[in-house]
């Protein structure tokens, strides 16, 4: 009898103490990027939807992503820039400081569109540029979701 009592105090003892927090607040890890689908908005600096289509993710690993996109929904023509996206696109990851760059067109060096992303909880957000051998000719925003 005395020993399943000591039992019973030792239980909740463990009991309480597994419920005190430290009063850390956890945080979740950074937007992962997995095969499969996304979607993304491609703005204007305005924030104005220049279009909107979808990424598929064919190959990543720890450091490199690629694959292809589709646009679904194009709402100006005549952006800088559309006309050098291919539909194929090769990228860098960089975990530790929660960066995406992505390539629009990897097979040519002048006249491309270049992704720079920021992981968020849930999705990417940064900035798109147009460039050519000249420079920078056009800059927006753009945003991956799941």
């Amino acid at each position: 009898m005395i020993r399943n009592i000591l039992y019973l105090i030792q239980f909740s003892i463990l009991i309480i103490i597994s419920g005190c927090s430290s009063g850390e607040v956890a945080t979740s890890p950074p937007f992962k990027f997995g095969f499969g689908e996304y979607n993304f908005t491609m703005s204007d600096s305005s924030g104005k939807a220049l279009l909107k289509g979808i990424i598929n993710v064919t190959g990543v690993s720890d450091d490199k992503i690629s694959g292809v996109y589709t646009f679904k929904n194009v709402y100006d023509y005549d952006f800088p820039g559309l006309s050098s996206m291919d539909g194929n696109f090769e990228g860098n990851i960089i975990q530790s400081e929660k960066k995406v760059f992505i390539n629009t067109n990897p097979g040519i060096a002048d006249s491309n569109v270049f992704w720079n992303l920021e992981m968020k909880k849930k999705y990417l957000e940064g900035e798109w540029t147009f460039s050519v051998f000249r420079g920078s000719m056009n800059k927006g925003k753009i945003k991956i979701t799941k």
